[in-house]
């Protein structure tokens, strides 16, 4: 029970990248949010992908989660080789997809509210 919502797209919007790289990077980070949700059968847990052009022209892929959040002390320890929170987690998917990110030249980073929900953003 996870409404997967997928914000409209601007098709003037385009990005230089190898889509099966970022297609993998996507599909991690949609498993993790869903993996996050402590309440599997809650008709309110979602996850949004938005695609959007930055003021400097940019272009960000966000996916949100309205999960249990992440606590501040460890957004930055997430991205490290094998760190993880999850029982059966190798702690490599964060790390790698961040790696994949910025051999694209661009980044990934997380925002996130306990209570609320985690925002991982992927700017090219």
């Amino acid at each position: 029970n996870i409404t997967l919502v997928i914000k409209p797209i601007d098709p003037a919007l385009s990005i230089a990248a190898d889509p099966g790289q970022i297609e993998m990077i996507l599909i991690n980070l949609i498993k993790n949010a869903h993996e996050a949700f402590t309440v599997p059968d809650q008709a309110s847990n979602t996850i949004t992908l938005h695609v959007l052009s930055t003021t400097k022209g940019s272009v960000q892929i966000s996916v949100a989660d309205n999960g249990p959040g992440i606590e501040p002390e460890l957004l930055d320890e997430i991205f490290i080789p094998f760190f993880t929170t999850k029982n059966t987690g190798t702690g490599v998917g964060l790390s790698i997809s961040r790696q994949i990110m910025q051999l694209h030249g661009g980044d990934l980073r997380a925002t996130s509210v306990p209570g609320k929900g985690s925002v991982f953003i992927l700017g090219f």
